[in-house]
């Protein structure tokens, strides 16, 4: 039995995210699937963490064991056949029996794009939240410092059973810029991207900090209202939830 490595690249749109769901159509189920199909026998997969619906992922990493009668880059090819075409395997490894795609990485990134313009490219729609309004974006900038270091994140996390809420932000970027490349167009604007990259990520823990950053570029909250909320672990009250189209999963260093 083989323990293989894949990396995987999608477009989280039209799934429930990627964890198997027993009603929902997901990332996880998908890839079982083919991969059952191909090898002849049931695959389960596990992947390094859960994104959530409508998120995207440039660098998911999953694994599985079964026994590998073909070459890895033949079961990739033949992957990539029986796989809709937002879902791509771009990468698959032999890796040790103890590899864990979850427990074995070190650190993972996050990217989130914006756009602040009145209308909004129908190319990029779906990969961006479109935020048409006046955000201060120094105010934006100066708050990222805020969340980096080792900190107990429980007023910026979903309702999970994880019991250790600390996590270790060591990078925190924003920057901004006035056109995305779309192929080999061009499309002007006012974007922003921020990237995060951290040890772990609790649930909606990204997508709750994008939220309050855009909050403070409001007005909405300031630097205190998010130093007591981190202090008393509760979630600040004009806080919102950034919505998942504009988040991709960069990669996972192991």
């Amino acid at each position: 039995m083989a323990q293989i490595m894949m990396t995987v690249q999608y477009d989280g749109t039209n799934y429930s995210g990627w964890q198997r769901q027993k009603r929902e159509n997901t990332i996880q189920t998908v890839i079982e699937e083919s991969l059952s199909k191909i090898l002849k026998t049931q695959i389960k997969i596990r992947g390094a963490g859960r994104t959530d619906a409508g998120v995207h992922a440039l660098g998911q990493v999953a694994s599985f064991k079964g026994e590998i009668k073909m070459s890895l880059d033949i079961l990739k090819k033949a992957l990539n056949h029986l796989l809709p075409k937002d879902i791509r395997v771009i990468d698959l490894k032999e890796v040790e029996p103890d590899f864990h795609p979850q427990y074995s990485a070190k650190r993972k990134s996050y990217i989130y794009f914006i756009c602040l313009d009145e209308e909004c490219s129908c190319f990029i729609n779906r990969y961006v939240w479109h935020y048409p309004r006046k955000v201060d974006l120094k105010l934006m900038e100066y708050s990222l410092k805020l969340f980096k270091g080792t900190v107990d994140f429980t007023a910026f996390s979903g309702s999970t059973d994880v019991k250790n809420k600390i996590r270790t932000v060591y990078n925190f970027s924003l920057q901004s810029f006035n056109e995305l490349c779309f192929m080999d167009m061009k499309v002007q604007g006012n974007f922003i991207k921020l990237r995060i990259e951290a040890d772990g990520f609790l649930k909606y823990m990204v997508r709750n900090i994008i939220g309050c950053i855009v909050e403070i570029g409001t007005g909405r909250l300031n630097s205190e209202n998010i130093k007591e909320a981190l202090k008393s672990g509760k979630r600040p009250s004009s806080m919102q939830t950034a919505p998942p189209n504009g988040l991709f999963l960069e990669r996972i260093v192991y």
